[in-house]
């Protein structure tokens, strides 16, 4: 009896406050921004800029739980003498243990229920990237064909009008409502706490798109000291290899500068950045020039809330490519299209808030506002102009030290005005609830589910139910096994049902009955980490088995004529293994990391009996990374090797002629980095040996391209 009043009317008994201090343990340098919680509990707080914290009221039982990117966890048990010293070791890892989208909630990667990859700030600053599609596909089982994102084979290529892999900066998601695609240039690179990438389903959580996946963009916090960044980067491109195929008098060259200022405001913070970019493009129509301002600010209230603000403007125009001239010809345009172009202007604004109501429940707000305009001129003068807005309430509730439970609901109108699409509304509406329970210290259960709605023009066009169970095993502390099972969905976009557009030599046209996409999936995994044996400063291992099945898969289907319409394939079915090894050796002095994907991408009929091979998906997928540190220099290495596209939706192979021939991918990359406090250089090649590819039919893989980049902070 006693136990049940306990469960239903939970009382935590408080000790006196606690104060301390948290230091780096080989230098003893106060650690800025180190993460106190009351393990179990919203209670917590962050150190100041002398590394040190407050909390005013902890348990007298339970523990601490003490967190910082690039150092290990340390756990604490309650109850403490005040005040006190906290030392943490450097995580020989050197990657995230914490990450947040995978169950919607912070949690240790090796306790996530599905697989999970993450990139690091460190990873986009040594590839000097300025876009995130230059980072994406050397992740394992990610692949960007014409800057369409594809997760594990899910969405092949689709003409830019439908992704099945959703991506979210902040938690909102940043698909735009009438193609569905991504605007890679609206990402802030240079601002990135860490990507995570969700390689499983994640409708149960997130809704239409997240069917493949989902990538998460988390933007850092200002930093605890005022700081000053600027940054340039110019390159240029390799003339072609071949005489015959080169098309300019000149080199092509790309810039990019950007100016960063973050700085403390009280406890608060901000930060802002202001970006041009300017590149002439390898190919006749690859050109573009773009103008980016983003800033964030971050409230902290004493009674433990947070409301923060986003925002960012892009203005840009470029040129607008369909295909090449010709085989003899394949850097320029077809006749007719040279001076084609497009410009336009993007704003999104993102606010979040968060309150902690008592140790075990918390709100969180999320809305955003998406508004695009752009036109096109030359032969193509399309143009859309098109409004979307986000809101989001999700409520945890820790209902005891082993079960959770996260309740939550979304609505999202849109509208558009366009040439290619015409004049539509659309709206969506869902309510999603996630449970997690505990047994034991090592075993976890997850139950989720997702009921969302989806009007057009004001009437119904679709319901979806989309639960998820997956299931968690710690073996031993770096050792953990994974099971999941989900079902997905996705509406189709504005884009699929309405387009009537000309694209060179085919014609889009509308089909406004397409059905929803409904998906099944299921995968088991195993992730290991091996830290401190030796010579061997860290091993990790993740290794997944899945499969995906598809119903009404829409896919870009031309017929005899070249008249193209998106149609609802009727099954589809994805096999599938990922596989990623890493090694660090001599304290960290040498790494290397390994990733390889296997796919089975097929269409099968009403008795899964196989009917063809899905379109625009590589079978084999492998990434060879390796990075060498001595002293303030950095040397890497990385490659990508994919397999010949089997299949494709526009022009077919002519095994007579050779036209249209589909080649593997060979790339190799390398760059060189010096870096001392506040200075950073970096030289890089892209495409090393200059090897020539075709990944999209009739469009030119990328030059070979050298680039140096010069960063300073103050």
């Amino acid at each position: 009896m006693r136990r049940l009043v306990l469960f239903l009317f939970p009382v935590c008994v408080l000790a006196q406050g606690i104060t301390g201090r948290v230091l780096d343990d080989s230098t003893g340098e106060a650690l800025v921004g180190a993460n106190i919680v009351v393990a179990h509990t919203f209670t917590g707080t962050a150190t100041d800029q002398r590394g040190e914290f407050r909390l005013p009221e902890v348990p007298a039982s339970g523990s601490l739980v003490i967190t910082m990117m690039g150092y290990e966890r340390k756990e604490i048990p309650l109850p403490v003498n005040s005040p006190l010293t906290v030392r943490l070791r450097r995580d020989v890892l050197e990657a995230p243990r914490v990450v947040v989208t995978a169950s919607r909630k912070t949690q240790d990667i090796l306790e996530s229920p599905v697989s999970v990859e993450v990139v690091t700030p460190l990873e986009i600053r040594e590839q000097g990237a300025v876009s995130l599609e230059e980072i994406l596909p050397y992740e394992s089982g990610v692949n960007i064909i014409k800057d369409q994102m594809n997760i594990r084979g899910a969405s092949g290529y689709t003409l830019g009008a439908g992704s099945r892999s959703l991506l979210l900066l902040d938690g909102v998601p940043l698909l735009g409502s009438a193609a569905g695609n991504i605007t890679w240039a609206v990402i802030p690179t240079s601002e990135i706490a860490q990507v995570e990438i969700v390689k499983s389903g994640g409708s149960a959580l997130y809704g239409s798109s997240a069917m493949g996946g989902v990538v998460n963009i988390i933007t850092r916090n200002a930093p605890p000291r005022p700081e000053h960044r600027f940054r340039t980067r110019t390159g240029w491109y390799s003339p072609p290899r071949y005489d015959q195929w080169v098309w300019r008098n000149h080199r092509g060259w790309f810039t990019t500068n950007e100016w960063t200022l973050a700085a403390p405001w009280g406890p608060h913070g901000y930060w802002i950045r202001l970006q041009q970019r300017s590149d002439d493009g390898y190919t006749q129509l690859g050109w573009s020039r773009a103008l980016n301002l983003t800033g964030k600010i971050k409230w902290n209230q004493p009674t433990g809330s947070t409301l923060s603000l986003y925002g960012n403007l892009l203005a840009d125009r470029g040129g607008v490519e369909s295909q090449w001239k010709s085989p003899a010809d394949p850097f320029e345009a077809p006749r007719g299209s040279e001076h084609d172009q497009g410009r336009g202007t993007k704003l999104n604004l993102n606010g979040f808030y968060n309150r902690v109501f008592s140790p075990r429940t918390s709100l969180k707000l999320l809305s955003s506002v998406y508004v695009v305009d752009w036109r096109n001129s030359g032969s193509n003068t399309d143009y859309s102009h098109e409004r979307k807005a986000y809101l989001e309430s999700q409520v945890s509730w820790l209902v005891t030290p082993r079960s959770s439970l996260i309740v939550g609901g979304t609505v999202s109108p849109s509208a558009i005005r366009a040439r290619l699409f015409g004049n539509h509304r659309g709206l969506t509406g869902a309510v999603y609830g996630l449970w997690q329970q505990k047994s034991g210290a090592r075993f976890t259960g997850t139950l989720g589910s997702r009921w969302e709605l989806f009007w057009v023009d004001g009437q119904l066009r679709g319901r979806a139910l989309a639960p998820q169970i997956a299931l968690h095993w710690r073996l031993q502390p770096g050792l953990a096994v994974r099971g999941s099972l989900s079902t997905g969905f996705r509406a189709p976009t504005l884009a699929e049902r309405y387009t009537s557009s000309q694209l060179s030599v085919f014609r889009v046209e509308p089909n406004p009955d397409l059905s929803p996409e409904t998906s099944l999936s299921g995968e088991v995994g195993l992730s290991w980490q091996l830290a401190d044996r030796g010579r061997i400063a860290a091993l990790t291992l993740d290794a997944a088995l899945y499969q995906y099945r598809y119903n009404n898969l829409i896919e870009p289907t031309p017929d005899a004529y070249g008249i193209i319409h998106f149609e609802n394939v009727t099954r589809a079915r994805i096999t599938g293994a990922d596989l990623s090894a890493g090694l660090s050796l001599f304290r960290n002095r040498l790494q290397a990391h390994v990733s390889y994907t296997w796919l089975n991408p097929v269409e099968v009929d009403d008795r899964d009996r196989v009917i063809d091979t899905l379109a625009y998906r590589h079978r084999h997928h492998f990434v060879p990374q390796m990075r060498l540190k001595v002293g303030d220099w950095t040397w890497t290495v990385d490659g990508r090797f994919a397999s010949a596209i089997e299949k494709t939706k526009l022009f077919a192979e002519d095994p007579v002629t050779g036209r249209d021939r589909r080649v593997p991918i060979r790339v190799w990359n390398s760059s060189l980095e010096w870096s001392r406090k506040r200075w950073q250089l970096l030289f890089r090649v892209e495409n090393l040996f200059q090897y020539y590819y075709v990944e999209l039919e009739r469009n030119m893989g990328e030059e070979r391209s050298f680039a140096c980049t010069v960063q300073y902070t103050w």
